[in-house]
């Protein structure tokens, strides 16, 4: 009977969520997808924007349209600060990463006259020559490189999410300004209105996805407590037949391990505005790509077992 229920439960909860999929891609408009993103990108980021666009009027476009503007085009000025660093940065680090016990004790030798030509437009000059100064011998010198690479990848994870924000941004002023510039007053009215409808649709379709997430996430937690729950206890009462529980909780372990290897560190919107690191972001995917691969193996279980009793019902 407690099996019994244990299954309904999964499989009710599996439904429901298969059901808000379904709802959600009926409701989502593929040809705006593209559209979409770019909200989720300056939702992330800068959502007043978004809301001032929400409750413009025809008369108070104008002044919001060149107001984003000049933000825009002030981030991409600080864009161009940010890649000089970035690109300083990575040409150090493919100079740390080429080095090997033959030539690091020459690199080393030519490093001052190798740091001003380098460094010489970078702000964390000092920091980056003292750091290398400290590393004594080519052993030393692979933590030295971990610690750069890590503020190298950090740095391009942020310089590409500004520039992701700068071109969903600009698309979407570009938008407005082109509604700005409608000679009718009522074409202009009108297509403000659109403009509107789109982001408010765009919210509500992000919220629902945003459910679908967190019942997926309710389901795969517990779907792998209960496995986790009942292979412990069937393993103390009965160590000597557990084997193959263990088998099991080796291959779960298997896929938390694949999921992590194969999930992507290159940040989403919704990872930005939850402040996640690459890290924490790649163990996000490992915990989605296990509860996927549980969500199924609990469907296959169920559909397998409801197959096998009828068979046997019938002979």
């Amino acid at each position: 009977m407690r099996d019994r229920i244990i299954k309904i439960t999964i499989f009710a909860v599996a439904i429901l969520v298969c059901l808000i999929a379904l709802i959600f891609s009926f409701r989502f408009d593929d040809k705006k997808k593209d559209n979409y993103i770019q909200v989720q990108l300056v939702q992330a980021q800068n959502p007043t924007m978004l809301n001032e666009l929400a409750t413009a009027t025809p008369e108070s476009l104008p002044k919001l349209v060149t107001k984003y503007q000049d933000d825009i085009k002030n981030i991409n000025d600080s864009l161009k600060a940010v890649q000089l660093q970035k690109d300083i940065l990575y040409t150090f680090l493919q100079d740390l990463k080429g080095l090997d016990e033959n030539n690091f004790e020459a690199y080393k030798a030519d490093f001052p006259t190798r740091a001003e030509t380098l460094f010489a437009k970078c702000d964390k000059k000092k920091e980056y020559v003292d750091g290398f100064n400290a590393v004594k011998s080519f052993k030393d010198l692979e933590g030295f490189i971990n610690k750069i690479d890590e503020e190298y990848f950090n740095l391009k994870q942020s310089y590409l999410s500004t520039t992701n924000y700068v071109k969903a941004a600009n698309s979407l002023i570009s938008r407005a300004d082109q509604i700005n510039a409608s000679a009718s007053a009522n074409k202009k009215a009108t297509d403000l209105q659109d403009l509107q409808n789109d982001l408010k649709s765009f919210k509500s379709n992000a919220k629902l996805q945003n459910v679908f997430i967190i019942l997926a996430y309710v389901l795969g937690g517990f779907a792998i407590f209960l496995m986790l729950f009942f292979a412990v206890i069937k393993i103390f009462k009965n160590f000597k037949s557990s084997y193959k529980i263990l088998i099991v909780l080796a291959l779960f372990a298997l896929i938390v391990f694949i999921g992590y290897i194969i999930g992507s560190p290159v940040l989403t919107p919704s990872a930005i505005k939850m402040g996640l690191s690459s890290t924490g972001f790649k163990m996000v995917n490992a915990a989605a790509f296990t509860l996927y691969c549980s969500l199924f193996s609990a469907l296959l279980a169920i559909l397998v077992t409801a197959i096998i009793s009828a068979v046997k019902n019938r002979k």
